[in-house]
């Protein structure tokens, strides 16, 4: 009987991401010594039976051979595009008005506008419900606090905080091309001059400046006022500190997904303070405290940024809760566990949402892919969805928690890839080699509290 054939991987990118190759290549030592992991396309042309590459390097034309695997879906908008995401989540909820997914997203408008001057017919419409706050707090009712995000920016460029009319067009202004006109520009410097320190509240430095004619597309959600805040430290004796939750979920053919375990914490650069009292003397919003994109603060703090930023929320139950309602309390076990069945809860019904979304979500029965999920935990230990992210960046992680990173790509292996090549031998039918899945399975406590929890298994009829 004739050995079979050696498999060959190709894993390709670029070199800012030189870590993924490496924790992959440690991957597929361990779960598959006898697989070849290739860095650059076969010389002689060869197909290789699986693509793990970034997006923008997969050949589209091979992954049409239902014999061979690859890394990601073709499309999966309904996920990945802050605008998309909030249409996919409120057509879902319009069915499903009980489903858990409505506490777990917060409200949430996509609209388009390239310039300020085409605010005022938005807030009359698409963003009546953003107006009416406004017009509450003039009133001397409760306002709000909104989050501006452009749909397709990424790594915390253009994000702004407002609470009022004026600093949205003031927000939508930066965003205008400068004019070429030098009155023009003579004439804007004066006005920017003129605007009151509140209107310039918005601004956080050109680091993260967008171009609004470029970026059309945005999304309005509503700001979590009470965050959960520990302290990022060893101690717990500095000031509560805002985080959220970097939550990898691994969606495998068409369609089952996972949440992988341990989540990630990211923590804000500064103590938490309220919007309200975030601006500093000169008028400017120091967004310090309010983001928690590691890729931000690296970008924009430089050197400044803190040290200890990352960590775990399962290994953060002895962290005692520093504002709110349990201030002084433990994390705990029960509320970690309570944080983590809230997680798990959203995926699920988030995935159901985006099956339900049309064309804008096709899951390929020969493909996998791991996205990263962010949240925010709120100070009575709920969590809100932020995003979705496609090619998450694992280097968030940081080093010493690379761990993590290895033994989520090691559990890919087993519930994706395994499984896929092992349905094309005979050998995947007999007894011994389920016993020989179920055993690996268990060593990486696939189903555990630690590594994947499956949260939805489903059959996509237009799988392909």
């Amino acid at each position: 009987m004739a050995s079979p054939r050696k498999r060959t991987a190709l894993v390709q990118y670029p070199p800012s991401q030189a870590y993924v190759v490496e924790s992959l290549r440690t991957a597929f030592a361990r779960q598959l010594p006898d697989w070849s992991l290739l860095t650059s396309p076969a010389p002689d042309g060869t197909k290789p039976d699986l693509q793990w590459s970034d997006y923008d390097e997969l050949d589209w034309d091979i992954a049409m051979d239902d014999r061979t695997q690859l890394n990601s879906f073709a499309i999966r908008k309904a996920l990945i595009r802050k605008s998309n995401l909030a249409h996919t989540i409120a057509m879902y909820l319009s069915k499903n008005p009980d489903s858990p997914l409505r506490r777990a997203a917060p409200p949430t408008f996509h609209f388009t506008c390239s310039f300020a001057d085409e605010l005022d017919e938005l807030l009359m419409d698409d963003l009546y419900e953003v107006d009416q706050s406004f017009t509450d707090a003039d009133q001397g009712g409760e306002g709000k606090w909104w989050i501006l995000k452009a749909a397709l920016a990424d790594k915390g460029n253009g994000i702004r905080l407002f609470n009022s009319r004026e600093t949205l067009e003031d927000i939508f202004q930066e965003f205008e091309p400068e004019s070429d006109d030098e009155e023009d520009d003579e004439e804007d410097r004066d006005e920017a001059d003129e605007r009151p320190e509140q209107s310039r509240a918005a601004m956080f430095g050109a680091d993260t400046r967008v171009d609004a004619t470029q970026l059309r597309e945005w999304v309005i959600q509503e700001y979590v006022a009470s965050p959960l805040l520990l302290d990022p430290s060893p101690s717990s004796n500095s000031s509560g500190t805002k985080f959220h939750l970097r939550v990898y979920v691994v969606a495998v053919g068409g369609l089952a997904v996972y949440v992988h375990h341990p989540f990630l914490a990211l923590f804000a650069s500064s103590p938490y303070t309220s919007p309200a009292d975030t601006a500093n003397e000169s008028g400017e919003f120091d967004l310090s405290a309010h983001l928690t994109n590691t890729c931000l603060q690296t970008s924009v703090l430089g050197e400044q940024a803190p040290a200890i930023s990352v960590s775990t929320l399962q290994g953060m139950r002895d962290k005692v809760v520093l504002g709110g309602p349990h201030e002084g309390e433990k994390l705990g076990e029960e509320r970690i566990g309570l944080i983590e069945e809230g997680v798990r809860e959203a995926v699920r019904e988030v995935f159901k949402a985006a099956v339900g979304a049309g064309s804008s979500f096709q899951a390929l029965p020969n493909a996998f892919e791991i996205f990263g999920v962010d949240f925010l935990v709120d100070s009575e230990f709920q969590v809100s969805l932020l995003e979705i992210n496609a090619c998450p960046d694992f280097g968030q992680t940081g080093a010493e928690l690379q761990s993590i990173i290895d033994h989520l790509f090691s559990c890919t292996i087993d519930v994706a890839v395994k499984p896929f090549f092992a349905r094309q031998r005979e050998a995947a039918e007999s007894s011994e080699g389920a016993e020989e899945l179920v055993d690996t399975l268990e060593r990486l406590e696939v189903g555990g509290t630690r590594g994947l929890q499956e949260v939805l298994r489903m059959e996509i009829s237009r799988a392909w």
